[in-house]
């Protein structure tokens, strides 16, 4: 793995630092359809019309529509039509398997394009001695095996050390693109999902993602667990710091079914094999915009599934992104939670956010979503201003972001206050929900009733009258005539 490094330390050093010259990523993303497939076309058109996509930049491949391929037909279908293409366009400039200049840092599969690569037991390539032994297999999801695309020839056992993991700016800029393509998929377990998963991630953008955060750790001290639950825990106070609502499950068990989680536009936890918990049940739905994801060595095993696994069926309940595994990563390859929230809300693409987060490529994952999608780049105050223009109904959300960063800020009356008048105009179940959790707990009953009064939602109503009888027994008795 070391001589796989200084290759990629090599080219760095070649390319020098480049500074990226446009904004404008539209211009540099690569739309990968599969002509196999009926709906894989109309989906890549519709997403570039959306994206405002030059046309030339639709890349129409034939290959056999399973989610399965062999490493033959990933070869001879996908990754040399795919270099041909680049280079034939002036996308890509290399000499001797050395890219020197790349016009392209996105590449998306759309709909129909195969998800992995087999294991090919038939292969005698060497491999590095320094390779730990569970890595030593050649199947691979399809998108991190691409994005290599520009490194030219690399080995196809095991994986290789991502140049961009960690990267001190959360954008993707020259010379990275040099060394790597950011690889996500628009896919999902049907057309209709993925135009759903467009229209969201752009509608979105706009006003910014607002809504409750949801983090579900296992409270495990087992040495080579003990860093998931680390990410998760990160995860959630860099969300609870950016001034969401935000719940922890930290017990062993996960969010039981009957959990009334509502309003939901981040989850992340982790463990079980297919999905389970509140996103079984047929009322749940994802907040617009949401992003998804549970940690699990098979959780992106199939796509074209709404009941199997994860990453199938949190799409279906309405996330616009999520991601996972196509096959057994082992716990440290896997996308690094911390870093990857920590690059989405500092305002960063889906595809910048979830290749920062992963130590290696070639590899086992997958991102699913608009790889442009940024959730997190407007400031709350300029969400609020938006949202107001347009009678938004997430401005009850912003204003909750508003008051809870007054909160850290330590402007107590502020915030109550902001949170008092907010609540009576906008008529608000979160607001006043927000507002008996900052009064004392003598005086909370009143303002819980009011918000039930508002809710409309039945697990809303639900955690509401929780709060409320827990609120009432701490109430004093009223007074009485002797």
């Amino acid at each position: 793995m070391k001589i796989f490094f200084r290759k990629f330390c090599l080219i760095l050093l070649l390319v020098g630092t480049g500074v990226f010259a446009s904004d404008d990523r539209a211009q540099r993303i690569l739309v990968v359809y599969n002509e196999n497939e009926p709906a894989s076309q109309p989906l890549a058109t519709y997403y570039a019309e959306q994206r405002g996509i030059p046309v030339e930049r639709l890349c129409g491949l034939k290959v056999r529509n399973v989610e399965v391929i062999t490493r033959r037909e990933f070869n001879q279908q996908i990754r040399d039509p795919l270099r041909k293409f680049l280079t034939d366009h002036n996308l890509l400039f290399q000499i001797a398997g050395t890219t020197f200049d790349s016009k392209l840092d996105y590449l998306v599969l759309i709909y129909g394009m195969p998800l992995r690569i087999e294991e090919d037991p038939t292969s005698k390539e060497p491999f590095p001695p320094s390779l730990p032994v569970p890595a030593r297999r050649n199947e691979a999801s399809i998108d991190s095996e691409l994005t290599t695309l520009p490194a030219g020839s690399m080995p196809l056992i095991g994986w290789l050390p991502n140049p961009f993991f960690n990267a001190a700016s959360p954008h993707f800029e020259p010379p990275f693109n040099n060394l790597l393509l950011l690889v996500a998929r628009l896919d999902g377990p049907s057309p209709t999902t993925v135009r759903r998963m467009i229209d969201d991630a752009v509608a979105t953008e706009k006003y910014g993602l607002l809504g409750r955060c949801y983090f579900d750790a296992r409270a495990t001290t087992e040495p080579g667990y003990m860093d998931g639950d680390r990410w998760i825990k990160e995860a959630y106070r860099l969300f609870q710091a950016a001034g969401y609502e935000c719940e922890l499950e930290d017990t062993p068990a996960l969010f039981p079914e009957n959990f009334p989680m509502t309003d939901a536009v981040i989850y992340a936890g982790w463990y079980a094999g297919n999905v389970v918990g509140p996103f079984k049940r047929a009322d749940f739905q994802f907040h617009r915009g949401a992003v998804a994801y549970h940690l699990h060595s098979a959780s992106a095993t199939s796509l074209r599934t709404r009941t199997a696994f994860w990453v199938g069926p949190l799409l279906a309940k309405g996330a616009a992104a999520s991601f996972g595994n196509v096959r057994e990563p082992y716990l440290e390859t896997t996308p690094h939670l911390d870093v990857f929230f920590r690059n989405l809300l500092a305002g960063a693409t889906f595809a910048e956010a979830g290749w920062a987060s992963q130590p290696v490529v070639s590899w086992q994952t997958t991102f699913v979503g608009d790889p442009l999608y940024r959730p997190f780049a407007v400031p709350v105050d300029e969400q609020i201003e938006r949202l107001t223009h347009d009678h938004h109904p997430d401005l009850e959300w912003a204003y909750i972001r508003k008051i809870n960063l007054l909160l850290a800020n330590g402007d107590t009356g502020a915030a109550e206050e902001l949170c008092r008048t907010q609540a009576a105009t906008l008529k608000s179940a979160p607001l006043y929900e927000k507002l008996g959790d900052l009064l004392p707990a003598s005086q909370r009953a009143d303002t819980y009733r009011r918000a039930i009064e508002f809710a409309g939602d039945a697990f809303r109503i639900i955690r509401l009258k929780q709060k409320l009888a827990t609120a009432s027994t701490a109430q004093p008795p009223a007074n009485t005539s002797p």
